[in-house]
């Protein structure tokens, strides 16, 4: 009888303990909030893809090798790293085109990084002076993103717990400390550049503007981050 009775106490103790807890919780009084973080950053990092080509000059046929190698010879002339040049895939090399029966042309396409606008119009300028094809901005970044990341996360939180502050001080109440936090991953990370007046090399050549440089204006790298908090109220 003895061992039943125990038994019985074994099994409803740990539901009492469990309903001691739920009952805890909602007794609890709490204030649930959103806090939002942002920051503006202006990119460090461009990236340029443009291609070269086999071409002919009258009867002169130019390599892209000789093409590369001028090409990296002006880069170190207005003071871009050689490192930052690379192929736009590094698993391949040359394609070629067939263009009619018995004409093929090689091309070569290639990424550049440079960390400012006026290295990008110095750029933008050299490749039209050696012919470059289908220059264009491929993307922008910066150099410590994980870091504002980081940073614009903090302000979401530190948001939430200042709007429950002041939203519980409107009716005399005090903020406790945090029950859940989750993060929102809703921030706009490296939007795409906006041009303000970009011509491509192809359309400034058309133009008879060949002289001209491109006119740069970039959208700033936006992040934006959410955090739901939910904080209990001091008693």
């Amino acid at each position: 009888m003895k061992t039943r009775i125990l038994l019985v106490l074994m099994a409803v103790l740990p539901m009492l303990a469990v309903s001691q807890v739920n009952n805890s919780e909602k007794e609890t009084p709490y204030i649930e909030v959103v806090g939002m973080g942002e920051m503006e950053v202006i990119p460090d990092q461009i990236y340029i893809s443009f291609t070269l080509k086999e071409r002919l000059e009258g009867k002169k046929k130019i390599e892209i090798e000789d093409q590369e190698k001028e090409l990296k010879k002006r880069l170190m002339k207005i003071g871009v790293d050689l490192a930052d040049l690379q192929l736009a895939d590094a698993n391949s090399d040359f394609i070629k085109i067939k263009r009619k029966k018995n004409e093929v042309i090689a091309s070569k396409d290639y990424l550049l990084k440079v960390s400012s606008t006026g290295a990008l119009a110095q750029v933008f300028e050299l490749l039209d002076e050696i012919s470059a094809f289908n220059a264009n901005i491929q993307r922008v970044d910066h150099s410590e993103i994980k870091k504002f990341r980081k940073e614009v996360k903090m302000q979401a939180v530190q948001d939430a717990k200042e709007k429950a502050g002041y939203l519980l001080g409107a009716i005399g109440e005090t903020v406790g400390k945090p029950l859940f936090i989750q993060e929102r991953e809703t921030y706009n990370d490296i939007q795409p550049f906006r041009k303000a007046a970009m011509m491509s090399m192809e359309a400034m050549d058309a133009a008879g503007q060949e002289d001209a440089l491109p006119e740069l204006a970039f959208q700033k790298i936006k992040l934006k981050y959410t955090v739901f908090a939910r904080f209990a109220i001091k008693q």
